[in-house]
């Protein structure tokens, strides 16, 4: 998430580091399979918590944009690229932030479960 949010800083703060930034299609590739695989490797152990099946959705459309541009964006307008990059990107920083908020939203329930209005934790009855 970090290098989402840097990268376009960085290069607008020094614009003549574009020349040394690796441009070719492979690279790209790599990049967005690199991106995909940290994004879902940091997803899966959330969702095992809350099992929000939504969120998949989401996390699915942002990999499937980002793949998608790095295949095809040389046959896209650039303005088209830029627009599916950025939402793609968008959407997988959504999908981890949500993904974060739901996970410390069951710790919440698993420490007060009779409270608990937000996730599907079993409710467990007190012992009277």
């Amino acid at each position: 998430m970090v290098h989402c949010l840097l990268t376009p800083v960085v290069i607008s703060l020094f614009p003549d580091i574009i020349p040394y930034l690796p441009g070719d299609a492979s690279f790209h590739r790599w990049l967005a399979i690199g991106i995909v695989l940290f994004g879902f490797a940091g997803f899966v152990p959330g969702y095992r918590v809350h099992r929000r099946k939504p969120l998949l959705a989401l996390i699915a459309a942002g990999m499937f944009l980002i793949l998608f541009v790095a295949w095809k964006g040389e046959t896209l307008h650039l303005a088209t690229e830029l627009i599916l990059s950025i939402g793609g990107s968008m959407l997988l920083i959504t999908a981890h932030l949500l993904n974060r908020s739901f996970c410390h939203q069951c710790r919440i329930c698993k420490e007060a479960p009779n409270t608990c209005q937000t996730t599907d934790v079993e409710q467990v009855q007190p012992h009277l």
